[in-house]
């Protein structure tokens, strides 16, 4: 006698909903961090200053962080169950948020505001 597993069935559906709806999350995300470059770029011209290297470094960090997380967890949590995706979603989105608040943080100590 061989027993055969069968396996689960795949639902592609629930995954892709899944990926959309933390979609949405990431961008929001992503678009604070295009603002906050637009509104110091902004902000320097309006002073006839340029921001320094440090701060395009810091301020670009922030727009590719949402970007690499998202990727990197879906690319990761592709094959999984969809609960697996939404737990490595919710990880990286939780991580993301960590780090544009600690690249903020460093932002604001590099250029001097208090």
């Amino acid at each position: 006698m061989t027993a055969v597993a069968e396996a689960a069935p795949r639902r592609p559906g629930l995954r892709l909903a899944i990926a959309l709806a933390f979609l949405l999350a990431f961008l929001w995300e992503l678009l604070g961090a295009v603002s906050n470059l637009l509104a110091w770029a902004g902000f320097a011209a309006v002073l006839h200053r340029q921001l320094s290297a440090f701060a395009w470094l810091v301020l670009g960090g922030g727009v590719l962080v949402p970007i690499a997380g998202y990727a990197l967890a879906v690319l990761l949590g592709r094959r999984r169950t969809p609960g697996t995706l939404a737990l490595m979603l919710v990880v990286a989105y939780a991580a993301s948020q960590a780090l544009t608040l600690s690249l903020l943080a460093f932002f604001q100590l590099g250029i001097g505001v208090r």
